[in-house]
Order: structure tokens, then sequence, then C-alpha cells
């Protein structure tokens, strides 16, 4: 997938009227719940880094690339 693919997706998932709240939330909950990533800090960049298979990684990274909080 190309990186302008990537951002088109992401933005529908944050938007609100393309996606229930509720499905959103079950969505979030199960891609958290069902991976085994670990969230380290990258010093030189300052930003977490989402470490772990790449399937996983890639799911970790959309939720942080729709400003999801991933660390409750």
């Amino acid at each position: 997938m190309i990186e302008n693919d990537r951002n088109i997706f992401a933005n529908k998932f944050s938007k609100h009227d393309e996606i229930s709240n509720d499905l959103r939330q079950i969505l979030i909950e199960s891609i958290i719940s069902n991976t085994d990533v670990r969230i380290e800090t990258n010093d030189e960049e300052c930003m977490y880094e989402p470490k772990g298979m790449p399937i996983e990684v890639g799911m970790i990274q959309f939720l942080i690339d729709n400003e999801e909080d991933i660390q409750r």
C-alpha cells in the first residue's frame, strides 16, 4: 500500500460520520486486545514506535495515525 492510501483510510476511520462511534470503539478495543506489540520510545524523533510482528505493528500504527490513545 502506498503512503497516500494509508492517509485516505486513516481519515475515513477518524471521521464520525463515516463509522458509528460504537463500532469504532469495538474496533479499537479489538486491535489493542489482540496484539502483542510493545510501544518503545524513539528518543531521536521524540515519538512512540510500535515494535513486534509486522501485521500487528500495522494495526497499532493505524490507531496512532488516527490519534487514538493506545496507552490507556
